[in-house]
């Protein structure tokens, strides 16, 4: 885009994590930057963990004017055999809940006064106006005049069911994996299934044994099944609490489940409805969840059977992916990010690294260091590359080491391309790769 026009107005639609990050950048930037976003400002708590990739550390390292530590560090990942804890893999990976990451970036964004934080960083004088508009949600984004120069959006107050129309010079698609941006767009790049779900539930520090708090301290711990495989690792407790005995055990179950299977395990334990791709705290049936525990009982080693049994509200994801073919629209007025644009399977915590990947060349395309066409190539082989990635830890997780080996030389074909690329180039162009020696070795 031209760097030298007056700052531009810039809608975002989806006010989470990418959103944030996007509207942070475009701030910071001097433009003009207003959030539309279907849910409340204060966001019922998502009680599940974060890992910080090398993207989001770029961009906190750039753009975050909070100076409080908000994550940990753990340097292994270990697993479970015969009782014993056995290292898989060495090094280092930053972890924080989403809880506390959502209410940074919120406090970084608008100033918005919260818990986790009480009072807002200094602003700077170049900063352009932020606002955050919650409960509203994009109905439709099109051509403001034949001309194509700036969009009009028309969106819903869900509290009033009104609708308006705002205009917008570039309007960010950041509304999550149901994206009605992206649906406006790409109608066929949908949420697909790939046949397992994952269950979930928080536990403090506090309730367990001394024996399991150790285990699980300084490193993320898994313990693999036929057809299932288990997740625990510590998180920010309340407000974003690091302190021992305040954090949280963030506990994750994987199970292969058919479709017949989900008609039954996602209906809602209050009005019955059947969920479609979660059920939240507080709406799981219990005998479901019961029938969970019993099942771990002769399935799960001690350490992580403690946990799941002392979950008092779990809930439970239906794993789903899918990965789009275009970026830009309306001649680079209109742009996906984040999870609107691809899903990734979460075994590889990546999906905070592409939300700030994103923002970070969208805030170099808006600066016009790159045009749309250099942003779209850079954002979709990036999100290519780890949807790859990470369908390949899902298949060696929940299927077979001969299911995942083709797409683990896929995923490596592709990274020694980008490593080529970058080599070329020389003037960093090539997509910065998430994999870490421990990325590497976990799987």
């Amino acid at each position: 885009m031209d760097s030298d026009r007056a700052p531009l107005n810039v809608v975002i639609a989806g006010g989470s994590l990418a959103g944030l990050m996007c509207g942070i950048a475009l701030k910071h930037a001097g433009h003009q930057v207003k959030i539309i976003e279907q849910d409340d400002s204060e966001r019922m708590s998502h009680m599940s963990g974060l890992g910080l990739g090398p993207s989001a550390a770029s961009f906190l390292q750039r753009h975050d004017r909070l100076s409080s530590v908000f994550s940990h560090r753990i340097n292994c990942i270990q697993t479970l055999r015969n009782g014993n804890p056995r290292v898989l893999a060495t090094g280092n990976r930053d972890i924080t809940s989403w809880d506390a990451f959502y209410y940074r970036l919120r406090s970084n964004f608008d100033g918005y006064i919260s818990s986790y934080y009480p009072s807002a960083p200094k602003s700077s004088q170049t900063d352009g106006l932020a606002t955050y508009e919650a409960r509203r949600k994009v109905l439709n984004i099109s051509p403001a005049d034949l001309t194509g120069s700036h969009m009009v959006l028309t969106i819903l107050n869900l509290e009033t069911q009104e609708t308006s129309q705002s205009e917008a010079d570039l309007v960010i698609g950041a509304d999550g994996p149901d994206s009605l941006v992206r649906a406006q767009y790409l109608p066929a790049a949908k949420r697909r299934y790939v046949g397992y779900i994952v269950w979930r539930g928080t536990v403090s520090e506090r309730e367990l044994s001394e024996t399991t708090r150790d285990i699980f301290t300084h490193s993320i711990m898994t313990y693999m099944m036929d057809g299932h495989h288990c997740v625990v690792y510590t998180i920010p407790g309340p407000q974003g609490s690091l302190e021992p005995g305040e954090r949280l055990l963030n506990f994750c179950w994987y199970s292969n489940e058919t479709r017949e299977d989900l008609d039954k395990i996602l209906i809602d334990a209050i009005d019955g409805h059947r969920h479609h791709n979660t059920v939240p705290a507080g709406h799981v049936r219990q005998d479901i969840w019961s029938a969970r525990l019993e099942y771990g009982k002769t399935t799960l080693p001690a350490p992580f059977l403690e946990i799941a049994a002392k979950i008092q509200q779990p809930f439970i994801q239906v794993i789903t992916e899918f990965c789009s073919p275009q970026a830009a629209f309306e001649n680079g007025k209109v742009l996906l990010m984040g999870d609107a644009l691809t899903l990734f399977r979460p075994h590889t915590a990546l999906g905070s690294a592409q939300s700030a990947f994103h923002a970070l060349a969208i805030e170099d395309y808006v600066a016009g260091k790159i045009s749309v066409d250099e942003w779209e190539k850079r954002v979709l082989r990036f999100s290519f590359l780890h949807w790859v990635q990470s369908v390949w830890w899902g298949k060696f997780y929940q299927e077979s080491i001969a299911r995942a080996l083709p797409w683990g030389l896929r995923y490596w074909f592709y990274s020694l391309l980008e490593r080529i690329r970058s080599w070329r180039n020389r003037d960093g162009t090539g997509i910065r790769l998430s994999s870490s020696k421990m990325d590497k070795s976990s799987s």
